[in-house]
């Protein structure tokens, strides 16, 4: 029993561990890059069952100025997660942090409209801020479906259409490989980025 506990401790400490570094990694991906410009994302999001929807809202920026590729630091909440465990069907919600990178090609037409368009690959991972236990009475039985400091990696691919300099819709396919306990997971997202720019202005006389 002694043991037991012991080996309990040691692995809510390395948890604890990896959500410590996880944070860490975010805050010094925001205050160390030298951003004069962010990108703020919000996103509806519409999973494979009809009945999990969420949102996610995102902070991104380019490594430089005219780097095609991007940071990305947010938060995303999904509700009614579908899984089947004990011939039942159960629902769970999970937020989730994240940290991803990703690539936008510059557009290559010169069709002005088609310049509009472009596509973004990203690549990421999720960590999860939720406890997700379902407790089988009859059975004496426990399952934890997420853990706080369960880590997920994701992929995601998605077409951005510029309407102002300031402003962009985007359309995209997000997959998980492996959610938790939850198996693999998808989603699609529709959204709306908006173009912050902190940059002084100077005035001339």
């Amino acid at each position: 029993m002694t043991c037991t506990s012991h080996l309990l401790r040691q692995y809510i400490g390395i948890k604890g561990q990896v959500i410590a570094v996880f944070f860490t990694v975010l805050t010094l991906l925001t205050v160390s890059l030298p951003t004069q410009a962010l990108e703020l994302g919000v996103n509806a999001q519409q999973g494979t069952e009809y009945e999990t929807q969420g949102f996610s809202i995102v902070v991104s920026d380019n490594f430089s100025r005219r780097s095609p590729f991007y940071w990305n630091l947010g938060f995303s909440r999904y509700d009614e997660i579908f899984v089947e465990w004990n011939n039942s069907d159960l629902r769970f919600p999970i937020n989730s942090a994240e940290v991803s990178f990703s690539y936008r090609p510059p557009p290559s037409s010169r069709n002005p409209t088609m310049r509009r368009i472009s596509m973004e690959y990203q690549l990421g991972v999720a960590a999860s801020l939720t406890d997700n236990k379902f407790t089988w009475t009859e059975l004496n039985e426990e399952k934890y479906f997420s853990e706080t400091g369960d880590l997920n990696g994701f992929v995601a691919i998605s077409a951005n259409y510029k309407i102002s300099p300031k402003m962009s819709a985007n359309l995209g396919l997000k997959h998980y490989p492996k959610l938790s306990e939850f198996g693999s997971f998808s989603s699609v997202f529709l959204g709306i980025k908006f173009n912050l720019d902190f940059s002084p202005t100077y005035y001339g006389r």
